[in-house]
C-alpha cells in the first residue's frame, strides 16, 4: 500500500509539473524610454506618451510570440521565478568592454534576473534602419528590439549552462550579437533553444 501510494504521489508530481505554466516578469523602470540625444536629435525630437506606449506594447507581443508554443505566461510582477527590467542603460560593470543590449543572471533552482539597456537599442535600431525610414518605423524597431533582447534573456535564465550562442543564424533568437539588422527589422526563429526549452518548461 506504501509503494503504491508512493508511485501515485511520484506520478501526480510530475503530471502536474507537466502542464504547470511558468512565468517570467517584464517591465520598464521609471524614465527606461527616454531618447538618448544620438537618436533622439536625428528622429525629431523626444518620444511621445503614444510611442512609449507602442514600444511598451509591441515589446511585449514580441516576447509573447517567442513562447507562444511554451507554457510561459508573461507579466509584470518583479517577483516573478525569472525576469527581465528594461533600463535605460546597464550598470556599468568593470569587466564590460564594449556596451552591451542586455545581461542575465541565471541562478538554477532560484530563477534568474535580467535587464535590457533601453539606449542601446534605440541607438541600434536607429543605425539600421533601411534608408529613408520614416520615425513609426524605428519606433517600431525599438519595440521589437527590446522585445527580442528580453526574449534572448529569458532564454539564458531559463537554460542556464546548457544553452550557448548559435552564430550560424543570425535570424535567431539565439545569435549573440544584437547588433544586426534582422534583430530589429527582420524576422526571428528558434533553433537549437526550443527543444531545451520544451524540456525544461513542457508545451503549451
Amino acid at each position: 500500500m506504501v509503494l503504491a501510494f508512493a508511485v501515485f504521489a511520484v506520478f501526480a508530481f510530475l503530471t502536474t509539473g507537466c502542464s504547470r505554466t511558468h512565468s517570467a516578469g517584464f517591465w520598464f523602470a521609471d524614465e527606461a524610454l527616454t531618447l538618448p540625444d544620438a537618436v533622439a536629435g536625428p528622429l525629431g525630437g523626444p518620444l511621445t506618451g503614444q510611442e512609449r506606449a507602442s514600444i511598451e506594447r509591441i515589446s511585449r507581443a514580441e516576447i509573447g510570440r517567442a513562447f507562444a508554443e511554451l507554457p510561459l505566461s508573461i507579466t509584470e510582477r518583479r517577483d516573478a521565478f525569472w525576469r527581465v527590467a528594461v533600463l535605460r542603460t546597464l550598470p556599468s560593470r568593470g569587466n564590460r568592454a564594449l556596451p552591451h543590449a542586455g545581461e542575465s543572471l541565471a541562478m538554477g533552482f532560484m530563477g534568474g534576473t535580467g535587464a535590457v539597456d533601453f539606449d542601446f537599442v534605440a541607438f541600434t535600431a536607429l543605425h539600421f534602419a533601411p534608408q529613408p525610414a520614416a520615425r513609426p518605423a524605428i519606433v517600431e524597431a525599438i519595440g521589437r528590439g527590446i522585445g527580442r533582447v528580453a526574449v534572448h534573456e529569458l532564454m539564458h535564465q531559463i537554460l542556464g549552462a546548457s544553452i550557448g550562442h548559435d552564430d550560424t543564424d543570425a535570424n535567431s533568437y539565439e545569435y549573440g550579437n544584437p547588433a544586426r539588422r534582422s534583430q530589429y527589422y527582420g524576422d526571428l526563429h528558434w533553433t537549437t533553444a526550443l527543444p531545451l526549452l520544451r524540456q525544461r518548461l513542457g508545451a503549451r
